[in-house]
Order: structure tokens, then sequence, then C-alpha cells
């Protein structure tokens, strides 16, 4: 039999309520507990999601003590503030699922992962678009050389966040509490993919903006626009752009090319070209290519009506943006996937995917940009 596993959830923003609504449905996971500091706004999610029985808690040490027999914390708070909690629990031999980034600053994730390693701990954070099918058909293209000597590879996260989205919660968009802007928070996702797929990053050259001048958004303190250049490890060259200044906001893009081959993630698998084809390919596009842009699925509602749409595997909606538009504009089917990873992964007494020192690294990159970026543009070194 799995194992049964007991989690709890703190911190019940838009994320910590998609984690409340997937528990309960992961096939050996219980929810036992919830934490916020408002604990009314969190009992109000709570019964918005019908989930009954559930105690709340406005401390997790609390929680903690009420619970000795948790199983794992998942971590939902503010990225600033993912250390404490996940040091509570950590210290005391619990497991931690944190959403990204891991934290905001290395040595936070270093006393992580010390943590994870000195008692037992583990630690795995939430990087949900690695389990995006067409993003694992690039990673395994990648894996069998078939892109030969890489040329160039690059992510872009070109969204759109109106004012309000900042202005609640008071967290968004502040140093302290963010950690960054549209790199440290939207952009983070490609950043990991970029890096899993094609390998370490050398070095990093950027211009953000930083003043209010520059800034779409004035009244925040972070960058809202970011733009860097970079080069692998492995001598590939590559760029970096992310952005929540872009209306109407659309969905993030990876592209990584080769002598021997291209392939793009946009929506779905939007390019899958190379100089050797396999039959399988095509059956990859075939599969996995993004669905028509809005303007198109509407002539073509209008011409042959909702069913064919239907008939060709589009959802009715139109217009998905995979978080380009809204930070609630994302399905939770990848999260669930991620998670059960990491669960099947514990249970072989393993570290999953997306354990803490793998989480580190796409950090590691994006601080690197910030001091680039501080520095004028001067290349610097990710450490």
């Amino acid at each position: 039999m799995p194992k049964q596993w007991k989690c709890a959830v703190i911190g019940i923003g838009v994320v910590g309520e998609w984690h409340i609504r997937l528990i309960p449905k992961l096939p050996n996971c219980t929810l036992i507990a919830v934490c916020d500091i408002l604990p009314e706004k969190a009992k109000a999610t709570l019964d918005r999601n019908n989930v009954s029985g559930v105690p709340v808690y406005a401390d997790v040490k609390e929680l903690l003590r009420a619970h000795p027999d948790m199983d794992i914390l998942h971590v939902c708070t503010p990225s600033g503030d993912h250390m404490g909690p996940a040091m509570a629990a950590l210290e005391l031999g619990k497991n931690v699922i944190c959403e990204k980034p891991v934290e905001i600053a290395l040595d936070r994730i270093d006393t992580m992962i010390a943590s994870s390693k000195a008692t037992g701990g583990r630690l795995a954070a939430i990087f949900q678009n690695r389990w995006n099918d067409a993003n694992r058909a690039i990673k395994s293209a990648m894996d069998e050389g078939r892109f030969g000597q890489l040329a160039w590879a690059g992510c872009f996260t070109p969204w759109y966040r109106p004012d309000k989205y900042y202005e609640e919660g008071g967290w968004r968009g502040t140093w302290r509490l963010d950690g960054g802007g549209a790199i440290m928070n939207q952009s983070v996702h490609a950043i990991d993919l970029l890096q899993w797929i094609v390998g370490p990053v050398r070095s990093v050259s950027a211009y953000a903006a930083f003043k209010p001048e520059e800034r779409i958004h004035k009244k925040i303190e972070v960058e809202d626009i970011l733009s860097c250049s970079l080069q692998f490890e492995n001598g590939a060259f590559g760029t970096i752009m992310g952005t929540t200044g872009m209306f109407p906001g659309t969905p993030p893009r990876l592209e990584i090319g080769g002598d021997k081959g291209t392939a793009i993630s946009e929506a779905g698998l939007k390019m899958f070209s190379f100089a050797e084809p396999r039959p399988a390919d095509q059956e990859l596009l075939d599969k996995l290519c993004p669905p028509p842009t809005e303007a198109v699925q509407r002539k073509i509602a209008a011409h042959a009506g909702d069913q064919l749409l239907a008939d060709l595997g589009y959802a009715k909606k139109v217009g998905a943006t995979a978080g380009g538009s809204s930070n609630r504009d994302i399905g939770s089917d990848f999260h669930a996937r991620n998670i059960l990873h990491i669960l099947e992964s514990w249970e072989q007494g393993k570290e999953a995917d997306t354990s803490g020192p793998e989480a580190r690294k796409a950090v590691a990159i994006i601080l690197a940009i910030y001091e680039s970026a501080r520095r004028g543009g001067a290349p610097v070194r990710v450490g």
C-alpha cells in the first residue's frame, strides 16, 4: 500500500487555495490543517471550496504542536517568507513542499537544504511546468542529443498584470517579500525550464526597469521589465526576457536550437523539427500543438459552431494565456503531477527532481541577473 500523507498548508492566498483544492483529490493525501496570519480568510477559503473539519491556525508552531503526526507542510506564503515556516517543519524532521521560488536569497536556501540533510526532513519545490508534455518532449530530445551543437536557447515571459495585482496583499512588488519582480516572481518558471533542459548558465548580462520612470507599474519597488543575454556552460548563447507590462499577456515561450534541430514550446509544442526526423515527432506535434489563437477560434465557432472546436480537442473557452494575463489563469493539472512525483520519489527514498538543491539553481541565475542589471549590464558569473 502507498504511504498515506497527512498534509497541512500555510499561506492561504491564490496559490495556497490551489493546494487546498488539490490535496483532497490526490489518492494518498489528506488535508489535516491550514495556517494563515488571517485565520478568518483561511476559513472562508475552506468554506468556498467545500472543505470541512479542517482546523485553522494563525501560527505555524501552534499547528506543528497540535499535529505531531503531520507528514508534509505545503509552504505557500510570500516568497521572502518561505524559510521561517519551512525551517519550523524541517527542524522537526517534517517534509516540506515549497512553492516557487524556494526562497529569495541563496543563504536562506542553503540553510533550508542543510536542515533537511541534518534532520531527514525532505525538501522539494513546485516547478509544475516541468510536467508540461511539450516541455518534457523538448527535454527528452535534448537528453538524446537531437539538437546537435547548440547555438541558442531562450525563454520569454511576456505577461501583464494590472496595478491592482500588486496592491492586493501588500507584498507583491517588494524586495523584502517578493524578492524581485517580473523575473523572480513570474519568469522563474521559464528560467527553471531553461537551465533544466539546456544546462548550467555560466554568465549573464542584463538590463532592467528598476527606476520608477522606466517601469510600467510606477508604485512598486522592483523591476517589471528585464532583458538579459547569457552564455551557458556548454558554449551556447541565450536570452531571457520577462515583464508584467505587456498587455494583454501571452503564454511563456521556450525556444532551443542547434545545428540539427529546433524546438519551441508556447501554449503547447509549437515547433519540433530535426535534421533526422522520426515518425513520433509528427505524432507529438499533432498531439501537443497549441490551439489556434482566440481570433481564429472565434472564426471557427462562427462558421462551423462550437462542436468543431470540441471535435478538434479544443476547450470551448478561448484565450487561455497560461498565466500571461492573470495569476489565476493557470490550471492545476501540472501542479498535481509535480506533487505526485515528489511523493513517489520520497516513498522510494529518493530526492525529487525539484529538490532543494535543484530549486536553488533558478534563484542563483536570477540573483546574478539582478546584480548585472544593477551594474548597468556588466557580465556576472552565476554562483
